[in-house]
């Protein structure tokens, strides 16, 4: 059988694509390397502008019922100058409140989603490579990891879901990430014991790195924060000793965490490498962390992959009656990276160079001071790292 669409990965941006595509009537199958559910390194949080697509991929009840906590604020907190908040009608759109909800269950739900709405979706299987007839790719060799044994499969089209660290369209520079001793780590885990998260999600800002805390189901907070390389390598890899030298360092941090205890294991991730990537690779359509990844701090990554999902998908079905003809690879391709710039260009850009003030203690302490003063120039930042979703 030959499929229409193979998407590699089942995470939010494969399964938003094989859900839109295949409620258009399209033969979807979706390769996920993991069983469901697993854990994702992940600030867990949904903004706003995920609330219209949740609602046209048919999840937004799943979504609720699941536990997901609402949040209405939004607080920035750097040790060297005063907390600067804002509710999120204020940044956002879309809506005045936002979600969190743990990654496992989130995913869940959208792979559940897909498989109903007609893709076959299977676990644990790796995905090796891509096929080709001439230059186009025309399906994937991969291997079933209960049985060890090798797969192939054959698609029109094949979407790369797969993450940040894809073997189809990310290449080796890319994932190296910056020079030795100036990359960066992420680390994450749930807690219980954190006092004072409520609607809110905060933001931490320390030296060389930020991290946050929401509330999550199950009465669970999720903490995950970015450090540079030298500290992680000064506290031996150690995640509990690289959140004391990080983010405890902030005051209300240390305060929130001083009782916490880990709920699960930790997980941790790195070096990354944050801005856009190429939106394709050998005629592999990339979307999610495949394509890019925006900074954390803007909490809009859920949002990116679920809407370049859709992006993919739409531009997919706009062309696909012309199977066969010559080009059409490319078509798609020209018009999702069309769709892609006018959405997401100019939020990349902002987000670029706010990390480089987040990440720069000198001018971050300055930066600080300034949106204590006029709290509305934070809020008009923020603003300019999202969009309507």
């Amino acid at each position: 059988m030959k499929y229409d669409v193979i998407v590699v990965g089942g995470g939010p941006g494969g399964s938003s694509a094989a859900i839109c595509l295949a409620e258009q009537g399209l033969r979807v199958l979706v390769l996920e390397e993991k069983r469901m559910p697993r854990e994702k390194l992940c600030g867990e949080f949904i903004t706003s502008e995920c609330l219209p697509t949740l609602s046209r991929l048919g999840v937004m009840d799943g979504v609720l019922a699941a536990g997901a906590e609402r949040i209405t604020r939004l607080a920035l907190n750097v040790s060297s100058g005063p907390p600067v908040s804002a509710r999120l009608d204020e940044i956002s759109k879309s809506a005045g409140w936002a979600l969190s909800l743990s990654r496992a269950r989130f995913d869940q739900i959208l792979f559940d989603r897909a498989r109903d709405a007609g893709a076959e979706c299977l676990e644990r299987v790796a995905v090796r490579e891509c096929s080709y007839d001439g230059a186009t790719p025309d399906g994937v060799e991969a291997i079933s990891l209960p049985a060890g044994r090798s797969l192939k499969f054959n698609a029109h089209f094949i979407v790369d879901a797969s993450g940040r660290n894809s073997r189809l369209t990310v290449n080796r520079t890319e994932r190296v990430a910056g020079s030795r001793g100036s990359r960066l780590y992420a680390m994450k885990a749930h807690l219980s014991g954190v006092e004072g998260i409520e609607d809110q999600v905060e933001l931490h800002f320390f030296r060389q790195g930020y991290g946050g805390l929401s509330r999550v189901e199950n009465g669970l907070v999720n903490l995950c924060f970015i450090a540079g390389e030298r500290v992680v390598k000064e506290a031996g890899g150690a995640p509990l000793e690289v959140l004391r030298r990080t983010m405890m360092t902030s005051p209300l941090a240390g305060e929130r965490l001083a009782r916490a205890e880990v709920v699960g294991k930790w997980l941790t991730a790195g070096p990354l490498s944050f801005g856009k990537r190429r939106l394709s690779q050998s005629g592999v359509i990339a979307v999610g962390d495949a394509s890019g990844m925006i900074d954390p701090f803007t909490g809009t990554g859920i949002q990116i992959a679920l809407r370049t999902g859709e992006l993919a998908a739409d531009a997919i079905v706009r062309h696909i009656a012309n199977r066969g003809a010559d080009g059409l690879v490319q078509r798609v391709l020209a018009s999702y990276a069309a769709d892609y710039q006018a959405e997401f260009g100019n939020r990349i850009a902002v987000a670029g160079i706010l990390r480089r003030v987040a990440l720069t203690p000198g001018v971050a302490n300055v930066a600080a001071r300034i949106l204590a003063l006029v709290p509305a120039f934070a809020v008009h930042l923020l603003r300019a790292t999202r969009a309507g979703g």
